[in-house]
């Protein structure tokens, strides 16, 4: 065995590894562009930061109760984010649609 080989191997090794690595950043598998699975996970994110909010606006208005400075009737408005959960479920609805859907993923003649 050379000396050259054994280095060469090792190298070949780390570098498969850290492709590996670095493909699992993307969970969409695509470095240079977007994805419809991109979309999907960002409007997901969003839902769920919208439903969190939603959750400390609860929190505040039982507080709110013993704590004269907080205003119950603001974290009532606050709190109806229906309009927004709404708005981001069609949104979310569509993208999943859009990246499940049989023809989503399907190649035509016409399109290669």
């Amino acid at each position: 065995m050379d000396a050259l080989g054994v280095p060469a191997r090792r190298y070949r090794v780390y570098g498969g590894w850290a492709a590996e690595r670095l493909g699992r950043l993307k969970p969409n598998g695509v470095l240079y562009r977007r994805s419809g699975l991109s979309t999907l996970i960002e409007l997901e994110t969003l839902r769920l930061g919208v439903e969190g909010k939603t959750l400390i606006w609860r929190t505040l208005l039982v507080v709110a109760a013993g704590e004269p400075c907080l205003d119950e009737s603001q974290l009532h408005n606050l709190l109806d984010a229906r309009g927004q959960i709404d708005t981001l479920e069609t949104l979310r609805l569509t993208a999943a649609e859009a990246v499940f859907s049989p023809r989503a993923g399907s190649v035509t003649p016409d399109s290669q």
